[in-house]
């Protein structure tokens, strides 16, 4: 596509992110952060712990290891380092879609802000749309809507948790799948056979090394499926065009 060509037929790339994330995006993350509030304010956990968590880790897995620890008394080294390996297997996301977003070479302070707003949602969108968005606007597009679904997060945590007494248990432990049932649905919708493929080994594979760790492996699942989906997919025979 070319760089002067428009961006969902919006003049600004900014308001083009912003609609792209105000709808499903929005909500799916609204939702299971309002999921992860109430659970956290039955727990007993102060609100400012809680918000400054999912402002700084912004991550559901580490999230919940957080949580989890917090509760057991975890010292905090311990738990830094824990949250740390928990949010190892978001590398991979920076390192695929950085270069996707980057028109100038070496690592900015722009990188380091957007790797911190990379939540999956994001970046499944980076590697669907990324394409067919001219260049020199994709970081404004996406940064855009990763504000946008961050900043959605962080009011569906604060909803949930001072709204727990108004949320029945059981829909309150049904919001947490919503993000992944939304992550599922947009790689459904990315019509490849790699993609095809991927989703299946990973959802074969995955289950099964969860079991024998639950740090590493999501990731290692993720990884070889993705990897092995598109080798088989023969997504490498495809040249990709930017």
């Amino acid at each position: 596509m070319s760089d002067d060509a428009s961006i969902d037929d919006l003049p600004h790339p900014i308001r083009a992110g912003i609609k792209a994330a105000l709808g499903a995006p929005a909500l799916g993350l609204f939702v299971s952060l309002m999921g992860y509030g109430a659970m956290n304010k039955g727990i007993g956990m102060d609100f400012a712990v809680m918000w400054s968590a999912v402002f700084l880790i912004w991550s559901m897995p580490a999230l919940m290891t957080f949580s989890e620890l917090a509760l057991t008394g975890t010292g905090l080294w311990a738990m830094f380092v824990a949250v740390m390996f928990s949010n190892l297997r978001n590398i991979p996301m920076v390192v695929t879609a950085l270069p996707l977003i980057r028109t100038e070479r070496g690592l900015r302070w722009k990188d380091l802000l957007f790797a911190q707003l990379l939540a999956p949602t994001v970046w499944v969108l980076v590697l669907v749309r990324a394409q067919n968005q001219p260049l020199n606007a994709r970081r404004a597009f996406f940064t855009a809507f990763a504000l946008t679904v961050f900043i959605s997060a962080l009011v569906g945590a604060t909803v949930g948790y001072f709204g727990l007494d108004a949320i029945p248990a059981t829909l309150g432990t049904a919001m947490f799948i919503l993000t992944p049932l939304y992550l599922l649905l947009i790689m459904v919708s990315v019509r490849k056979l790699s993609g095809y493929l991927s989703l299946g080994l990973g959802a074969l594979s995955v289950p099964w090394l969860m079991q024998w760790s639950v740090e590493w492996g999501l990731a290692i699942g993720g990884v070889g499926a993705g990897t092995l989906g598109f080798l088989i997919g023969g997504g490498y025979k495809r040249q990709r065009k930017i």
